[in-house]
C-alpha cells in the first residue's frame, strides 16, 4: 500500500469514482427517494424548512436533517436528482475516510488505508451512498461518533485497559450522535451509547469487585458508565437534537412525535411493516453477506482472523473488541425487531470494513493467517459471483428493460479478477492479489450503481411520462394512485410544490371536471377502475416502467388535444407490452427522457 499521507487521497478517489459518476442521471428509485425527495421540494417552495410534508400531507416517517441536506444540494446543483443526492455522496465520501481513520488508530496506517478502500468499494456503500435517503446522513454522523470516541481514548491513554474518555470526546461524541437524532430518530443515540457502552464493561470486567458474577458485572456497569462519560454524550446528544423536535412538536400540537414515535419506532420494532420482514438468525448475516461484496467472498477466513485477533493480549484485541460491540450494537436490535429492511445495519458497515482491511494487511504480510483452501474458496466464490451478476442482469433486462442486457457484461469482471488473483496468488504475489480483488470491487459496483441503473432508467417511469409538462403552456396534470416519485416530477413543477391528487375515482372525475383539458398519471393497476369516471375521449397516451419492480405507470388524456402544443411534440401515441417499458421511436422523446427532466435552478 501508498504511504500513510496518500492513503486518504486513495480512499476518497475510490469512493467518488463509485458514488458521483451518472450520480443524477437515473430516476428516483423505490418510494423512500421520492417521498424524502418531495417533501424537500415543498419545503423549499413554501419556505418551511420545520414541518416535512408530502405533497401537502403531514410526513411523520423522518425527521427533517434529510431534507436540509437536499435544499442544500439544491442551491448546489438544481432541483433534479443530482441535488437530491449529491448530499448523501460527499457525506459518504467522508464515512469511507472517518473508515480510514478510525482503523489507522485502532491498528496502524496500513490496516487503515485497505479498511477505506473496503468500505469505499462495497456494494452496500455504492447503494445507499448514492441515494437520497437518511441512511447516508446517519451512517456518516455515527461513523463520526465512533471516530471521536476512538480518539479520545487512544488519546487520553489506549485501549488497553479500562476506558477513559475524556470530557471534551464525550462532548463531541454527543454532538455526532445528536446530529444522527435529526437524521433518523432514536437510534442515533441509544445504539451507539450500548456500543460504547458495552465496551467500556468488557474493558472494565478483568478489575470489577464482587463476590460473585453478578456484582461483578454491575460493578463493571457502574465503571464504563462513568469512565466512557455516557451519560455526557446523552446529555450533550439531547441537547443538539431537543431543539427541532420541540419547535416541530409545538407545529404539529404533538401529531408529529406521536407518529414518528409511536409509529414509525415503536410500531416498526413491535412488527413487520411494509410486509419489510425476515427470520431474526438469517436476515442480516445475508444483508451484510451482499452488501459487503465482493469483499465477502472472503468472509470465512476474515471471521477467523478476527475471533483469532479478539482472543490475543494488547490493543489490536482491544480495537477488534471495540469494533464487534459496535457491530453487535447495530446487527443484534434490528434482527430482533419486527421491521426489517437492509439499510438498518448500514452503520455498522464501516466497523465491518476495519477488520477486513486488517485481515487483509496481515495476509499480506503474513500468509499464515489464512489457509490456502480458503483463500482459494474465496477467488472461487468471487468468480461465482460474477456469473450470477451476468446471469441476473440480462434476466432483469429481458423481464423489465428490454434492449439493455449490455448490463451483464459486468459479470465478466470479478470472473476476470477472480483469475488473475488465483493466478497472482499460486506465485505467491499476495499483495498484487489483494489490489486486484481492490479494482475489481471498484470497478463491479462503479458498473452496477452508476451505469445500470442509468441505462434501466433511460425510458421509465414518471420522470420520463412527466418531462413534457414543462412549461405555461402545458396542460395540468393529476395524480391517481401514482407511484410516489410522481409527485416530485410533478410538484417541482407547481408553484407551492404540489400536484392535485384524488384519493377515488370520483374524486378524479371531479378535479379532471375542474382542470380543462387535465392529463392523469396512475398506476397502470387501476386503469379500468377510472376509465368509466373519466370524459369520453380520454385514452392512454404513454406508458411505462418502474425499474426495478417492473410495475407500470399510464398517462392518459383527451383525444383532442392541441396537436401543435409541446405535450403533443413530445408524447407519441404508447407501445404498450406485458409489464415491459414502452419502446419509443421518436427522436424528440429519446432525447427528452435521456436528461434528467426539467431543472428548477435556485
Amino acid at each position: 500500500m501508498p504511504s500513510p499521507r496518500v492513503a486518504p487521497l486513495i480512499v476518497a478517489a475510490l469512493a467518488a469514482a463509485v458514488l458521483l459518476p451518472n450520480l443524477g442521471a437515473a430516476p428516483l428509485w423505490d418510494e423512500d427517494e421520492p417521498l424524502n425527495v418531495a417533501c424537500s421540494v415543498a419545503m423549499r417552495a413554501g419556505g418551511d424548512w420545520i414541518v416535512p410534508t408530502f405533497n401537502g400531507r403531514l410526513r411523520v416517517e423522518k425527521p427533517a436533517l434529510v431534507n436540509w441536506l437536499q435544499l442544500a444540494g439544491f442551491t448546489l446543483a438544481g432541483v433534479n436528482e443530482t441535488g437530491a443526492r449529491i448530499g448523501s455522496a460527499i457525506l459518504t465520501i467522508g464515512t469511507c475516510l472517518l473508515t480510514w481513520d478510525i482503523a489507522r488508530r485502532l491498528f496502524d496506517p496500513v490496516v487503515g488505508a485497505w479498511a477505506g478502500v473496503v468500505m469505499a468499494t462495497c456494494l452496500w456503500t455504492g447503494i445507499a451512498g448514492r441515494a437520497a435517503t437518511p441512511d447516508a446522513p446517519l451512517a456518516f454522523l455515527t461513523t463520526l461518533a465512533l471516530a471521536t470516541f476512538v480518539r479520545g481514548v487512544v488519546h487520553a491513554g489506549g485501549l488497553d485497559h479500562p476506558v477513559r474518555l475524556p470530557t471534551s470526546a464525550a462532548i463531541a461524541t454527543g454532538a455526532a450522535a445528536g446530529a444522527a437524532m435529526l437524521a433518523k430518530g432514536p437510534v442515533g443515540l441509544v445504539l451507539p451509547l450500548a456500543a460504547f457502552g458495552l465496551f467500556a464493561w468488557w474493558q472494565a470486567l478483568p478489575q470489577a469487585a464482587g463476590a460473585g458474577p453478578v456484582r461483578r458485572w454491575l460493578d463493571a456497569g457502574r465503571r464504563a458508565s462513568r469512565d466512557a462519560r455516557l451519560g455526557t454524550i446523552a446529555v450533550t446528544a439531547l441537547l443538539v437534537a431537543a431543539p427541532w423536535y420541540v419547535v416541530v412538536t409545538l407545529r404539529t400540537e404533538g401529531a408529529w412525535l406521536r407518529g414518528f414515535l409511536l409509529v414509525h419506532n415503536v410500531g416498526r420494532f413491535a412488527a413487520p411493516m411494509e410486509g419489510h420482514s425476515g427470520s431474526p438468525l438469517f436476515y442480516y448475516p445475508c444483508v451484510l453477506l451482499v452488501g459487503m461484496f465482493p469483499w465477502s467472498s472472503g468472509w470465512i477466513p476474515a471471521l477467523r482472523h478476527a475471533l483469532q485477533l479478539g482472543r490475543e493480549p494488547g490493543p489490536p484485541a482491544c480495537g477488534t473488541r471495540l469494533l464487534a460491540a459496535w457491530i453487535i450494537a447495530w446487527v443484534i436490535p434490528f434482527s430482533i425487531a419486527g421491521t426489517k429492511l437492509p439499510g438498518y445495519v448500514w452503520p455498522a458497515y464501516p466497523a465491518l470494513a476495519c477488520l477486513c482491511g486488517h485481515f487483509i494487511a496481515t495476509w499480506v504480510r503474513c500468509p499464515d493467517v489464512a489457509s490456502e483452501r480458503w483463500m482459494r474458496a474465496a477467488w472461487f466464490w468471487l468468480g461465482a459471483a460474477g456469473v450470477a451478476i451476468a446471469a441476473g442482469l440480462l434476466w432483469a433486462a429481458w423481464r423489465i428493460v428490454p434492449g439493455t442486457a449490455w448490463i451483464g457484461v459486468v459479470g465478466l469482471v470479478p470472473l476476470a479478477g477472480a483469475a488473475v488473483a488465483w493466478m497472482l496468488h499460486d506465485r505467491d504475489a499476495r499483495a498484487g492479489a489483494a489490489m486486484t480483488w481492490a479494482a475489481t470491487a471498484a470497478i463491479t459496483v462503479a458498473w452496477l450503481v452508476a451505469v445500470a441503473p442509468a441505462a434501466a432508467g433511460l425510458d421509465s417511469g414518471p420522470r420520463h411520462l412527466v418531462a413534457g409538462f414543462a412549461g405555461a403552456s402545458a396542460p395540468p396534470l393529476v395524480l391517481y394512485r401514482a407511484p410516489p416519485s410522481a409527485v416530485f416530477y410533478a410538484a417541482r413543477l407547481a408553484p407551492l410544490g404540489r400536484v392535485p391528487e384524488a384519493s377515488s375515482p370520483e374524486a378524479l372525475a371531479d378535479l379532471v371536471a375542474r382542470h380543462d383539458g387535465a392529463h392523469v398519471l396512475l398506476d397502470a393497476r387501476f386503469e379500468d377502475a377510472v376509465r368509466t369516471h373519466l370524459p369520453a375521449g380520454y385514452r392512454v397516451i404513454r406508458d411505462a416502467a418502474v425499474p426495478p419492480s417492473g410495475r407500470r405507470v399510464l398517462l392518459m388524456g383527451p383525444s383532442s388535444h392541441d396537436p401543435d402544443s409541446r405535450l403533443a411534440r413530445c408524447v407519441p401515441a404508447p407501445h404498450r407490452g406485458s409489464g415491459q417499458a414502452s419502446l419509443l421511436s421518436s427522436t424528440a422523446v429519446l432525447h427528452l427522457s435521456a436528461t434528467p427532466g426539467p431543472t428548477v435552478t435556485p
